[in-house]
């Protein structure tokens, strides 16, 4: 029964969610007003590589603003503390109750952050769940799927694709339920043949990217080549998406390192100009095309803002392509540190 004194079902409690980071076949890059797109995305949540989050809340009837701790990994992070409070501020119209409760909050991924694998998207995804599920429990309202996605977004554009599992767009286009506010799933329309794709991350360097995505969106806004861009991620946004109902490799091979290699291009072209590519990643890319080439075997990468490379292909293939990248591949990665990854379900309510 609800506390009509208070206003509140519960006083205190915990929730605890895991979110995937995905990765983006057709990228966003670049950004207006709070986290809206300047084109849409198309991406696949992954299985392995995912953030859990647990939140602990407690009413206090003297608190009248934001109190919060976070560890992240065990520790305090300041600049994490920073971005919180950003996002809380942002988020308050829907959780007016965030100034009435202390959260205690600690995260933890199980791969480096930071380092262009979309830790921002499964962090943020866990914490929106996580939210979503303390505002049910005290105020006994449930929100929908469409609303954590948009809270996420708040916080990380792409996080609005890690509350959902499978393959999901962001972003206006084509698709008569597309939007820029929230992601929407795609799973009902994608071949047999992308519902098992692999994604074998090559950490080709752990550390902290030393330019954030978030100073990479903002590059983009006088960009010299901001509106062939657009109309580039629009046109290969509906491209893709008759592939992944076609079950095309081939065709899926060309747009997504076409796309990946785009990224980087905006950014070594942008003012000031950078890139986040190493040598041994742009040797992976030379070794993953001879031995497509020579073998014949539907293999790709992709890549996100970050200098590590995500190798894909189905699982048919994965006997050949995983022996490939322990005899060829991991040897240019740091201390040899690969995930082997693959498309994920999504979420995780922890009980």
């Amino acid at each position: 029964m609800k506390n009509t004194a208070l206003g509140y079902i519960n006083k205190q409690g915990q929730v605890s969610f895991t979110s995937p980071s995905n990765i983006a076949i057709v990228k966003y890059w670049g950004k207006t007003e709070v986290q809206i797109p300047v084109n849409p995305s198309v991406s696949f949540s992954l299985k392995h590589s995912i953030t859990e989050t647990q939140i602990a809340y407690r009413y206090n009837p003297e608190q009248s603003s934001l109190n919060f701790e976070l560890l992240f990994e065990g520790k305090e992070n300041k600049r994490f503390e920073n971005k919180l409070v950003t996002f809380f501020n942002r988020i308050h119209e829907t959780f007016p109750w965030l100034v009435k409760f202390h959260l205690n909050i600690t995260s933890k991924n199980t791969f480096p952050h930071s380092s262009g694998i979309a830790s921002s998207a499964s962090s943020y995804g866990a914490l929106a769940l996580c939210l979503g599920k303390i505002h049910s429990q005290i105020t006994g309202t449930t929100l929908s799927i469409e609303t954590i996605s948009y809270i996420a977004r708040l916080g990380s554009g792409s996080a609005s694709r890690s509350v959902l599992g499978g393959w999901n767009t962001w972003g206006k286009s084509k698709l008569t339920n597309s939007n820029n506010t929230y992601a929407i799933n795609l799973d009902k329309q994608i071949h047999a043949s992308f519902k098992n794709i692999q994604d074998t991350i090559l950490i080709v360097s752990g550390d902290e990217k030393p330019i954030s995505s978030t100073h990479g969106h903002k590059l983009m806004e006088n960009h010299p080549y901001k509106t062939g861009r657009i109309a580039q991620a629009n046109d290969n946004t509906n491209n893709l998406f008759e592939i992944l109902k076609s079950g095309n490799w081939d065709k899926f091979i060309s747009l997504a390192e076409s796309e990946a290699l785009s990224l980087h291009g905006l950014m070594m072209s942008s003012s000031p100009s950078y890139t986040l590519l190493s040598p041994s990643s742009l040797h992976i890319i030379q070794l993953i095309w001879a031995f497509r080439e020579k073998n014949d075997i539907p293999v790709c990468f992709t890549i996100d803002a970050g200098p590590n490379i995500h190798v894909l292909y189905p699982a048919a293939n994965k006997i050949q392509v995983r022996e490939f990248i322990l005899s060829n591949l991991i040897q240019h990665c740091a201390q040899h540190k690969y995930i082997n990854d693959e498309l994920g379900n999504g979420p995780i309510e922890i009980i």
